[in-house]
């Protein structure tokens, strides 16, 4: 019953699935965010924000659909 708190944002888990350095993370931070948003996440911390709002945003649309 709590709010979902979500941090994945450049972590080193993206980098080392995609064997990218930190600045180039941006596909896999979205990914993770989508994901987090997709079940059910209130709140997702990240350094894209604009990026990362889109892609929630769209996230929930297709969930509401």
């Amino acid at each position: 019953g709590k709010p979902l708190v979500i941090g994945a944002s450049r972590k080193s888990f993206i980098g080392s699935v995609l064997d990218l350095p930190v600045n180039d993370r941006l596909e896999g931070s979205l990914a993770a965010a989508a994901h987090a948003t997709w079940q059910g996440a209130h709140v997702i911390r990240a350094h894209d924000v604009a990026s990362t709002k889109r892609t929630t945003r769209m996230i929930d649309a297709i969930r509401r659909t």
